[in-house]
């Protein structure tokens, strides 16, 4: 039972001990970072997306993860006539 209380007494020391730092600004984790200024505006961000986006659809990077779009030499009649033929 004593050592419960005591260890309950130390809790709250430590606890106690710990609140005047945050009261009084010195853990303030937002102002060790100065605030971040945008070099470009609201359009020209868009206008960059949109662009890129387009450039996305016409033409893959040799990076890029996303893979060429496939050009058929077959009609889709003739796909479906090759499933249907194959069952």
């Amino acid at each position: 039972m004593n050592r419960n209380i005591i260890s309950a007494a130390l809790i709250a020391a430590a606890a106690f001990a710990a609140a005047p730092s945050f009261a009084a600004g010195e853990a303030d984790y937002n102002a060790q970072f100065p605030a971040a200024v945008s070099q470009r505006t609201r359009a020209e961000v868009v206008a960059e997306a949109s662009k890129a986006a387009r450039d996305a659809a016409v033409s893959v990077d040799s990076k890029s993860r996303v893979q060429a779009e496939v050009k058929s030499s077959l009609t889709r009649a003739e796909v479906r006539q090759a499933a249907a033929a194959a069952k």
